[in-house]
């Protein structure tokens, strides 16, 4: 599961078309899970903090970092380098399946 995580704030402008991007492309993949991040929140803000995130909307997928809305290619080229860096190989053990 790859999680795309995205950074807003109820008064950013540009919030609504970022997370309707990330909605777009999680609902295509179910690979994918959206994590929305607000900054409206004391806990939202301890995460953006930890993460160095001083803009909105902010984006991460894995380790590409996107301030501001990004272009859909871009996006999905995230994603996919995204799963090429995260696969998981799975092997059979006592006859179970099990992630290595």
């Amino acid at each position: 599961m790859i999680e795309i995580r995205v950074f807003t704030h109820p008064t950013c402008t540009t919030c609504p078309a970022a997370i309707q991007m990330v909605q777009r492309v999680v609902e295509r993949d179910p690979q994918l899970r959206m994590i929305l991040i607000s900054l409206a929140t004391e806990k939202g803000r301890e995460i953006a903090r930890s993460l160095n995130v001083l803009s909105l909307p902010t984006i991460l997928v894995h380790q590409t970092r996107f301030v501001g809305v990004p272009k859909w290619e871009e996006l999905l080229e995230a994603i996919e380098q995204a799963k090429e860096e995260l696969k998981v190989s799975y092997a059979y053990d006592d006859g179970k399946l099990e992630s290595r």
